[in-house]
């Protein structure tokens, strides 16, 4: 594939105790060689890293941004200037170990960008976890955002980054690239989607993993809250407006189970 997504990130308060959440619930691993523990958490599946950042004055708390690395980064800015003027990519400042670029689709949500070069130390924090080249049966699969020209969203991606439909059930709204291993679903927002339930504004949604059984999943999360309330899900549902909001995500994320980590982001879960 000419691009891939490479890392996803969170900005949170609790950030160290949410990395913690994915190790136990997903197994995810934390960087060793690179670690910047003033700066930021990161964890992975050996293929795409979670960056979980601390919460800092005038930013938002929650799923923030997702990342891709390129075959060649002129080429992606050579395309997305032509057919996308009112997208724009940016340098990023040097101290930045983990992406050469940032940029944002025609509706303005954010993405980073690295170009893909082994002697090139900017292709990641990830990069350490990647080279040791491991497989685990739970892994980061979907990176999800709503926004309100969804099909002018997937246009650019799929165009400027080769990014491919994705099998996606008949029920499932929006648009779904791949990579070969993680999709991109680019949902639609409406104010009016939102019925008993407050406004969520348009932006990143939510993250999916697969996992190696739904059931077997499900018990472990029993198993692993029980054990420490510190690192337990976010509950969903147990009010009205609780219960509207649990039962749109079950319907608009197309997996098995749905939870929340907790930091309160949406997590899809699905073992297909």
């Amino acid at each position: 594939m000419f691009a891939k997504i490479n890392h996803m990130a969170m900005i949170s308060p609790i950030y160290p105790m949410l990395a913690n959440f994915y190790e136990a619930y997903f197994g995810l691993k934390r960087s060793g060689k690179i670690s910047r523990p003033l700066n930021a958490v990161t964890v992975g599946d050996g293929y795409v890293g979670l960056n979980i950042n601390p919460l800092r004055d005038g930013y938002v708390g929650g799923l923030d941004h997702f990342g891709l690395v390129v075959d060649d980064i002129d080429v992606v800015i050579e395309r997305a200037r032509i057919k996308f003027p009112q997208a724009s990519i940016v340098k990023r400042p040097s101290t930045r170990p983990f992406a050469n670029f940032s940029a944002h689709d025609p509706d303005g949500n954010i993405f980073d960008l690295a170009q893909k070069d082994e002697s090139d130390k900017l292709v990641g924090v990830y990069a350490e976890q990647a080279a040791q080249g491991w497989n685990q049966d739970r892994y980061l699969n979907k990176f999800a955002i709503r926004t309100m020209n969804a099909e002018r969203c997937a246009d650019f991606f799929q165009y400027v980054f080769e990014l491919k439909p994705a099998n996606k059930p008949p029920s499932a709204s929006g648009y779904h690239l791949t990579d070969g291993r993680v999709t991109l679903s680019i949902l639609p927002w409406s104010i009016t989607i939102f019925a008993n339930m407050a406004i969520k504004r348009p932006g990143p949604d939510h993250i999916g993993f697969k996992v190696e059984n739904i059931d077997a999943f499900k018990q472990h999360v029993e198993t692993t809250a029980g054990m420490n309330p510190y690192v337990a899900p976010m509950r969903l549902g147990g009010s009205k407006e609780a219960d509207a909001r649990k039962a749109f995500l079950a319907a608009e994320a197309s997996g098995k189970f749905q939870m929340a980590d907790s930091g309160g982001v949406w997590i899809d879960v699905t073992d297909e």
